[in-house]
């Protein structure tokens, strides 16, 4: 990796985590806002919507943009041409979704969401606009500008949605949200990228279809793996366990989106980049494993424990029947968050076919843990969902050991650490309980002991781990003045902030998170 590059991915990752945190918390925040003024069975709706209209985002770009991305060379025509077949797979998909509303409010039994999806049919063209510029600024890591779009958008599109809401939109709050969260961020992404134009020399797409092909047909086992729960608890058990089980996987989705999207969206165009060079692409697999881990796993135990507390006081305590629900997801959700860096490998190697042959086997594996736990009913499905990410885990640990060369033992090594501080801090939080107080407190003391105790044990026993870690955090933040060696010791004075480039494991030779395991577009 240059140091262009190097710097380039340190302040991407910078820019994208903040786009992600004041995205998600403007999506979350409206999310709970629309969950309490309108309730489990009107929320129900938005969550049967929102299912379908992700398949349409996914269907939108037929996975040229990754193709865009992982290209070495492109040209400004072969962009146009792209951005002209995404507009022209737009129209059709706002047609079809004009016709087939009827049948998909049938499908969940909700009346109101035939004119609903109608109405955000006109919304899909606008969508579209954004995919292509989104893309060339990404492989050029000019991921400030995305960021900001992002950010506006998601600000905008949330008022729109509460002062929706607050005026009696009810469940058509959610068509002021989309309409103006797409309508922004298509403005800007086109300013940003400044076009590129739409042309007809639909052939010059010929050469990005193969790779392409591989990751769509990825996305879409991905899409019906992450989303057949929802959809099977939208029509087996209602709308109402819908919308209790979707606010339940929302935990979950945070820390995926906030921690595990930021590395993703820089590790992908990194690894591309970095593609002819193994030993810098298994370092850097260790060194965001570790960052990974460290970032969500101690948070997720702590949601899994506080959960009762934290859906009450948040979500109100008609959302009660929710907490079991996050209780479990939030074990499954830093799971998964540690694996999200596994699609960037792959498709940034140019894995297409692998990212293919693993999301076969973890659609099959989802749906085994979907359908056995849907007899039990919604906690039931979050069980067997937990349980499949779990199964698939080794899987993942093989396939990053044969593109890498990083050892299974060693990629657990980058893990552990984070889950050992966290029990620690989870027997805190258990003990703390045991006091009488109520729900604030209980979680307020609770939060304080949780993360006093983890770091503690972060201190005591990884210390090295943890400045290894605390080293990249300030070298992300723009603080870091030193770089390390490959011991994690301080290395010298650059007067740049250090890549991120941990110690380089040991390869002996040469030889990759939707749900339960799955890969994430």
């Amino acid at each position: 990796m240059t140091t262009d590059l190097a710097g380039r991915a340190a302040r991407s990752v910078r820019w994208s985590f903040g786009a992600v945190l004041a995205r998600q918390g403007f999506q979350i925040g409206c999310a709970v806002v629309l969950a309490r003024l309108l309730g489990p069975q009107s929320y129900g709706t938005i969550a049967a919507a929102t299912v379908y209209i992700s398949l349409v985002a996914l269907l939108l770009d037929q996975g040229l943009s990754a193709a865009l991305i992982q290209r070495p060379d492109i040209t400004r025509r072969l962009a146009g041409a792209t951005a002209t077949l995404n507009l022209l797979v737009a129209a059709a998909l706002a047609a079809g979704t004009w016709f087939a509303a009827p049948a998909v409010a049938g499908f969940f039994a909700v009346a109101e969401l035939d004119p609903i999806l109608r109405v955000l049919a006109f919304a899909i063209p606008v969508k579209a606009l954004a995919i292509t510029p989104r893309a060339m600024l990404a492989r050029d890591l000019q991921l400030h500008r995305v960021g900001a779009a992002d950010i506006a958008a998601a600000a905008a599109g949330s008022a729109a949605g509460i002062g929706a809401a607050l005026a009696g939109a009810g469940a058509w709050s959610m068509v002021y949200q989309v309409a103006v969260t797409d309508v922004v961020c298509a403005a800007m992404l086109l300013a940003a990228s400044r076009g590129p134009a739409p042309n007809f020399a639909l052939r010059a797409v010929g050469p990005l279809l193969g790779f392409s092909l591989s990751v769509f047909a990825t996305d879409c086992l991905a899409y019906f793996s992450r989303n057949l729960d929802n959809i099977l608890v939208g029509r087996v058990l209602g709308v109402t366990a819908l919308s209790i089980y979707g606010m339940a996987y929302r935990i979950l989705v945070v820390p995926v989106q906030l921690i595990g999207q930021t590395v993703n969206r820089v590790m992908f165009p990194a690894f591309a980049r970095s593609a002819q060079e193994p030993e810098r692409v298994a370092a850097s697999l260790v060194a965001a494993t570790r960052v990974l881990a460290i970032l969500a796993v101690p948070l997720m135990v702590f949601v899994s424990c506080a959960a009762p507390e934290l859906v009450h006081l948040v979500l109100g305590p008609e959302w009660m029947p929710a907490a079991a629900l996050v209780s479990v997801l939030a074990i499954g959700g830093a799971r998964e968050t540690i694996f999200y860096i596994t699609p960037s490998l792959m498709k940034g190697l140019g894995r297409g076919a692998l990212i293919v042959r693993y999301e076969i086997l973890a659609a099959v594996v989802q749906v085994g843990g979907i359908v056995i736990g849907l007899q039990y009913g919604v906690f039931g499905v979050a069980v067997g969902y937990t349980a499949a990410g779990f199964l698939l885990t080794p899987v993942l640990l093989r396939i990053q050991t044969r593109l890498t060369g990083v050892s299974a033992r060693s990629q657990l090594a980058s893990i552990l650490p984070a889950v050992h501080a966290a029990l620690w801090g989870a027997a805190g939080y258990a003990l703390w309980q045991l006091g009488d107080a109520g729900r604030l407190w209980h979680l307020l003391g609770g939060l304080v002991i949780f993360f006093a105790l983890a770091a503690g044990a972060l201190w005591l026993f990884h210390r090295r781990l943890l400045a290894a870690f605390l080293a990249q955090a300030r070298s992300l933040a723009g603080r870091g003045r030193n770089r390390t060696n490959s011991d994690g010791s301080p290395g010298a004075r650059t007067g740049r902030p250090a890549p991120i480039e941990p110690e380089t494991p040991d390869i002996p030779h040469p030889d990759i998170p939707h749900k339960a395991g799955g890969l994430h577009g």
